[in-house]
């Protein structure tokens, strides 16, 4: 998930991330939504839809459905007549249940192919199509409402068609996910295809009534438009934006798109944002630092805003990529030069803001994705479509996280507030740490004070900008890391465990403790390894926790519920019987490995070889079972497994190219190393080997270095190197080949550097400080003094990302947003992380500790 999808799951008031609708309440609804229909009729109501059906209704499993438009303003009465057409007709048909839902549905960052949607209507066959199009348009037609991007619009809208399923049917995908299928003619479940564009399937035939629809929709062209798209450059729910050519002259063009009625932030949709940016593109015309207005114009139905392209890199990734702390110069005169570039840029975008103010311009929207850095280190603005007049009273109403002012500051204050955290941002990147309150200001200041040689007024600059006081009361962490933090692990560690079971919610069904939103995006995921209850388990019992019996049977009682679990070891049961076998609970973990063994040979078994959700994650854990149990069989299973992964072709299932632990062949390599160790049978050891290579490929190894701009150079468990790095550490144990140990040692080399923006397990620095212990413990490389120094900085490290939550220690999950603590991204991956480094013989990550199986005679090779 992005940044804007995160966004969605950031309830108001709540240090969590949550279900949208679960920050809604009944007062919010629709009145329609709690009224009662007639007798006989069925009334099913959920977190967003309400279904309405009629007495001994029977709908087909699929065909062409209905969806109605409606903006906020007119909702409530398009529903009122929607809703008394379908009660007399018989008709079967659901709505979203209250205003809030439909504006996050509609909103900035909504699902393109959802956006619009406010009526489903579910016609019984095509004739009752037709009839239902014609009368509800006569009683609809001309209403405003979004373009239903995925559907074709009947006449005028707010009427839209699509093919699709009718009641839920589902598959499993290569990728481990549930697709929403259909029926082909041939009996087979197909994907019913949800994207934003109109796509029937081929043998699904246009009704006659559609056809003067698709005549109109195939007939529509950009008339007089002198501009030719070459790319797309970036999609939201409120439009496109594309990189293109004016065809009179053959000049570089910059096309923002904007769609009426969609985009919604704060009640305004993305036409009135792009009128917005037209208002001040006119008047900052001829600044050096504001890119050239070129047009503005409607074509079709949308809006179009074309400026001139304007070259350079946005600022948010020049000063990663510049900035020492994140890489591996860690010399004076490299804190030097990126302080001196630092300053250079913050003075020419001051510079720029006052210029933006001398012409009645505030730009509302400041932050380092917005300000472009051209090749010759000047700087211009980009993006203002919130963009509003000096005098205005409006508050901030959209901003990205961590440069959004308070809401009580006006006019030119908003941008000074969104300066002041840029001063910081571009020496220390985590700017959502300001929303965290007072104390985190100051850290963030004294981190800057304490790596870079800035002026003397620096600190001063900043807290006049941001509107504060210096705050010299501010509270500090009571269990915070000592300079020889092993003296006060086991009381953080106490502090740690009681912060992550004090979040619990055992009366929730869908998730028991706080995590990343992915735990909502498939049914497994509250219950799960990676974003669910179960890494959380598990990790609390490897750090020593007494994990209380109603939390484990909440995981049992989650997993028993599921409806048809993907086998997966992150994200299905093979996790869950991971950590109930920890937990205590074997017989139940063993029947969940039984119902993963028979699913092998189904088409939702191990579609993938990923340790993520595929069959390497699944091996592994047969290998643990075996091994705990004694079962030859579960061994003979992981053999099996192994050759039917490797009998055929190594890649992803979608093609792409992957790398690191999770995802990439490393995990494979992972999978068949502890099955050449449990078995002795050396073809294992050259598939491990073969995975590793490809790996290394994938990763970016030159033969002799992995380069800076390598794509998987950064030292993470899940898009990087630091797996592949624990696991070249394993097999170079038994096959000290020197390349592979030049590869290990250059992984373990990035492992050193200062900054890590995330502090989770997969995607951040709890990651890193696995792999850097598990690379200089064991078998191979010893600590030495470079090494203990990057285990001590990565251990100090996590002060920064830790807030205080009813006074314990918490740790903040995807870009600083919100406190998470599942084992992916919070406080249950940077707790096993801490335990490995500070405890000697601590946890590591599952899989990490060899398997112990004596080899076999005549075990398959």
């Amino acid at each position: 998930m992005d940044v804007g999808r995160h966004l969605h799951y950031c309830p108001p008031g709540s240090p969590f991330f949550d279900l949208p609708a679960a920050a809604h309440t009944d007062e919010d609804d629709f009145p329609l939504a709690h009224e009662e229909p007639p007798p006989g009729w069925t009334r099913r109501g959920g977190t967003e839809w309400i279904g309405i059906s009629p007495p001994d209704s029977e709908i087909p499993g699929q065909g062409w459905k209905i969806h109605v438009s409606a903006t906020p303003d007119n909702a409530e009465d398009i529903l009122a007549t929607v809703r008394k057409y379908c009660l007399e007709g018989g008709i079967t048909f659901k709505f979203l249940r209250s205003r809030a839902v439909l504006e996050s549905r509609n909103s900035k960052y909504g699902d393109r192919s959802a956006s619009g949607k406010f009526v489903t209507i579910y016609p019984l066959d095509e004739a009752r199509l037709a009839l239902i199009l014609s009368e509800l348009d006569d009683l609809l037609g001309g209403r405003e409402g979004p373009y239903i991007l995925s559907d074709l619009r009947y006449r005028s809208g707010p009427l839209y068609v699509r093919y699709g399923g009718f009641l839920l049917r589902t598959v499993r995908a290569d990728t481990g996910e549930l697709v929403h299928c259909v029926e082909d003619p041939e009996g087979r479940l197909v994907p019913d295809h949800r994207g934003p564009g109109f796509r029937p399937p081929a043998w699904a035939p246009l009704p006659d009534c559609l056809a003067e629809s698709a005549a109109a929709r195939n007939s529509g062209t950009l008339e007089d438009f002198p501009y030719r798209v070459t790319s797309a450059v970036h999609f939201s729910n409120g439009g496109g934006v594309y990189r293109g050519t004016d065809t009179r002259d053959g000049a570089d063009v910059l096309l923002r798109e904007a769609r009426p009625f969609a985009g919604l932030v704060d009640g305004e949709d993305a036409v009135g944002r792009q009128q917005r940016e037209h208002w001040a593109l006119e008047r900052l015309a001829g600044l050096d630092c504001i890119p050239r207005l070129i047009d503005f114009r409607k074509g079709r139905e949308h809006y179009f805003l074309v400026r001139e392209y304007a070259e350079g890199e946005p600022l948010a990734k020049e000063m990663i990529r510049r900035n020492p702390l994140a890489g591996e110069n860690r010399s004076p005169e490299a804190f030097t030069a990126y302080t001196e570039w630092a300053l250079r840029i913050l003075g020419l975008v001051e510079e720029g803001i006052a210029s933006l103010h001398a012409r009645g311009v505030v730009f509302r929207d400041l932050h380092p994705s917005n300000i472009l850095v051209r090749p010759d280190d000047t700087v211009v603005f980009i993006d203002f479509e919130t963009a509003d007049s000096v005098d205005s009273p409006a508050r901030q109403t959209m901003g990205a996280p961590g440069f959004t002012a308070p809401a009580e500051y006006r006019g030119p204050a908003i941008d000074r507030y969104a300066l002041g955290c840029l001063r910081l941002a571009v020496f220390i990147p985590l700017p959502t740490l300001l929303l965290w309150g007072p104390e985190k200001t100051e850290d963030l200041i004294d981190a800057v004070l304490t790596h870079f040689p800035v002026p003397a007024d620096f600190a001063d600059t900043v807290r006049r900008d941001l509107g504060i006081e210096a705050d010299t009361t501010c509270p500090r962490p009571t269990a915070d890391l000592r300079p020889d933090p092993r003296e006060n692990w086991p009381a953080l560690r106490t502090e740690i465990i009681d912060g992550i079971l004090a979040t619990a919610t055992p009366d929730r069904q869908d998730r028991l403790f706080p995590g990343d939103p992915e735990q909502f995006a498939t049914s497994e995921g509250g219950a799960a390894f990676a974003y669910g209850a179960a890494g959380v388990l598990w990790s609390l019992a490897e750090a020593g926790a007494s994990v209380p019996a109603h939390l484990t049977d909440w995981l049992v009682a989650a997993t028993h519920a599921l409806d048809r679990p993907s086998p997966g070891f992150c994200t299905g049961l093979s996790g869950i019987a991971l950590a109930l076998d920890r937990l205590g609970r074997a017989e139940t973990a063993r029947a969940l490995v039984s119902q993963v063994v028979a699913d092998l040979g189904t088409e939702s078994g191990s579609a993938d070889d990923t340790l993520l959700s595929g069959a390497s994650g699944v091996g592994l854990t047969l290998l643990h079972f075996a091994r705990s149990t004694g079962e030859g069989a579960l061994l003979d299973e992981a053999v099996r497994l192994a050759e039917r992964i490797t009998a055929g072709p190594a890649g992803s299932p979608d093609g792409r190219t992957r790398f690191g632990l999770l995802r990439g062949p490393a995990g494979r390599a992972l999978f068949l190393l502890r099955l050449y160790e449990a078995t002795g049978a050396p073809s294992f050891l050259e598939h491990a080997h073969t995975a590793l290579r490809q790996e290394l490929t994938h990763l970016g190894w030159k033969g002799d270095h992995l380069p800076e701009s390598a794509p998987g150079r950064a030292p993470l468990l899940a898009v990087g190197s630091a797996g592949t790095g624990m696991v070249l550490h394993d097999f170079v144990t038994h096959r000290p080949e020197a390349e592979l140990i030049r590869a290990r040692d250059a992984i373990l080399g990035s492992t050193r550097r200062r900054f890590v923006a995330q502090t989770g397990l997969f995607h951040g620095r709890a990651g890193t400080l696995v792999a850097l212990r598990h690379m200089v413990d064991g078998t191979g490389a010893q600590k030495n003094g470079a090494e203990e120094e990057s285990l001590r900085l990565h251990v100090d490290g996590f002060a920064l990302q830790t807030v205080r939550l009813d006074d314990r220690p918490a740790f903040l999950g995807h870009e600083a947003m919100r406190v998470s603590t599942d084992l992916a991204t919070g406080g249950a991956g940077v707790l096993l992380a801490l335990n490995s480094a500070l405890t000697d013989g601590g946890p590591s990550l599952p899989f990490f500790r060899r398997s112990g199986l004596a080899p076999r005679t005549g075990a398959a090779s």
